[in-house]
C-alpha cells in the first residue's frame, strides 16, 4: 500500500513578498525599455542588440522566478511503498523526480543541523528557527538529503511512516 505524504516548504517572508515586485520590474525592463533602447535605423542591427541585451535579464528572470516558486508555493511529496521512496519537489523548476528502492537504502536517519559545519564555513541555523532536522538516506558512500527543515517532531513522524 502506498503512503503519500505532502510536507510543506516554510517560507522566508521577505522573499516571498518582494520577489514578485523584483519579477515585475524585470518584466518591465525586458518589454519596454530595452526595445526602446535597442531600437536603430537598421532592423537586424537592433534586434541583435536586443536579443543580446534580453540574455542576462532573462537569466535572472529565470533564478529569481526559480528562488520565489520555491519559497513560497514549494512542497516535497514523499510517496512510501514496501519496495520504493518517490520523493518530487513540486513548485520546483528543472527537477524531476527521484526513486529510492528500499533494497539499496542501508540506512534512513534524522540529522540534526543546529550547527552546519562544512570544508569553508560554520553555519548556525538553530539561531533562527527550531526546524533544523533533516531525514537522510545512506545509499553506499553517499548520504542524500530527501527532505530538510524539519521540526523535531515532524521529523520523527515522517520517519516512523517510512520505516512502517
Amino acid at each position: 500500500m502506498t503512503e503519500i505524504l505532502v510536507i510543506k516548504n516554510k517560507p522566508n517572508w521577505v522573499i516571498a513578498l518582494t520577489f514578485p515586485f523584483v519579477l515585475l520590474l524585470l518584466i518591465l525592463i525586458m518589454l519596454v525599455f530595452l526595445p526602446i533602447v535597442s531600437a536603430s535605423n537598421t532592423y537586424l542591427l537592433s534586434a541583435l542588440d536586443y536579443v543580446f541585451s534580453l540574455i542576462p535579464f532573462l537569466g535572472f528572470f529565470i533564478l529569481f522566478l526559480y528562488i520565489w516558486l520555491w519559497n513560497t508555493f514549494g512542497k516535497v511529496i514523499l510517496e512510501i511503498s514496501p519496495e520504493k521512496i518517490n520523493v518530487t519537489n513540486k513548485n520546483k523548476l528543472f527537477n524531476k523526480p527521484k526513486e529510492y528502492l528500499k533494497s539499496e537504502i542501508q540506512k534512513i536517519s534524522i540529522v540534526d543541523f543546529g550547527v552546519e559545519q562544512t570544508r569553508y564555513y560554520t553555519r548556525l541555523n538553530y539561531l533562527f528557527s527550531n526546524s533544523n532536522y533533516s531525514i537522510t538516506i545512506q545509499k553506499g558512500r553517499e548520504t542524500i538529503r530527501i527532505v530538510d527543515w524539519l521540526s523535531h517532531e515532524e521529523a520523527h513522524s515522517i520517519l516512523e511512516k517510512i520505516n512502517q
